[in-house]
Formats: C-alpha cells, sequence, structure tokens
C-alpha cells in the first residue's frame, strides 16, 4: 500500500502516496480547514492519522511529492448489526475527511482517493463504508452517491456546528458481510 497502488486509474502529473508521519499533519489540517465547515482539532486529526495511517493517501504532483492537493482520511470501526438471524459484530470503515484544492478540483483525483480508500476498508474485511456529507453538498453527494453506489441512510438534522443538516451515506460491499 504505497504510491500509486492499483494504477487503474492514474491522473496524469499525480501521485498518490500514504500518510507517514507529523511531517504532513499541516498540510492535511489545512487542505480539509479550507473544504470542510466542521473546525477539527489536532487531536481529531492525530486520532485518525495516528490510528489509521493506511486510510490516509494523500495526492501530490508528481514534481512536489511532498506538497499534496488533496487527502482523504478515514477510520475502522467495529459496529453491531443484524445477521443470520442474531447481532454480530462487524468492521465498518469510515470516510471522516476527504478535500481536494480548489485549483485542482475537475480532475478526477477526488474519485480517485475514494477509490484507494474503500479498496484498502475492503481489503481490510469491512462490511460497509459509512460517511456524512452536508445536505447542501450536492457535488460530494453526486460523487458517493452516483459513482460509487452510497446509500442515504439517514438524514442527520442540524448536525453540523453550522447547523447544518447532513445525511449519512453507507456503501455495502457484496460478500464482506
Amino acid at each position: 500500500m504505497n504510491i500509486n497502488e492499483g494504477h487503474d486509474n492514474l491522473i496524469d502529473g499525480i501521485i498518490f502516496v500514504d500518510y507517514k508521519n507529523e511531517s504532513q499533519l499541516d498540510s492535511v489540517m489545512a487542505m480539509v480547514a479550507k473544504d470542510l465547515s466542521e473546525p477539527y482539532s489536532i487531536f481529531t486529526y492525530r486520532y485518525f492519522l495516528e490510528r489509521f495511517p493506511e486510510l490516509c493517501i494523500l495526492a501530490c504532483p508528481k514534481n512536489k511529492p511532498n506538497e499534496p492537493i488533496g487527502c482523504v482520511v478515514g477510520k475502522i470501526d467495529m459496529e453491531e448489526m443484524m445477521g443470520s438471524g442474531r447481532m454480530e459484530k462487524v468492521e465498518t470503515g469510515y470516510i471522516g475527511m476527504l478535500a481536494v484544492m480548489a485549483s485542482h478540483r475537475r480532475q478526477g483525483i477526488g474519485k480517485a482517493l475514494v477509490q484507494r480508500v474503500l479498496q484498502r476498508m475492503r481489503d481490510l474485511g469491512c462490511a460497509s463504508v459509512t460517511l456524512e456529507t452536508e445536505v447542501s453538498n450536492v457535488a460530494a453527494q453526486h460523487l458517493y452517491q452516483d459513482q460509487f453506489g452510497f446509500v442515504r441512510e439517514e438524514l442527520l438534522v442540524r448536525y453540523y456546528l453550522n447547523w447544518g443538516d447532513a445525511y449519512r451515506l453507507r456503501l455495502w460491499f457484496a460478500g464482506n458481510n
């Protein structure tokens, strides 16, 4: 799980690298702060990045491999679900953050980042993946629902600190549950 895994959706001039250490933390925090309405503390970032570094993937220009222009940050939790007539604990992936710098959008970078993190979550045995997205973020809904098959699971009223509503979306992996 390192650079450009899969090679199936390479984007010209872009490489995909794994999060390595806190030397990259400021770049991730700055990108996410610009794109997402929810402010996260450094402790939130450290929780995700230190516990699940394999689920943080950075997109960088080939000529500037230490200057990320996009990132996805995820984790894996145990969730109780009904299965085979009884409650079972299953691993569930969670995408906490996806950000691409405005100057690099509409090039497929966000889609490529999501593809990579979903594949890793599937490979790690997740039965499904969840995330939340603002109801007003139609572009994100299109990406997750139309491109990947996520379904709306729940409307979360006044979910964000700005009182914005969110949809909880879930993608089920066939054969992993």
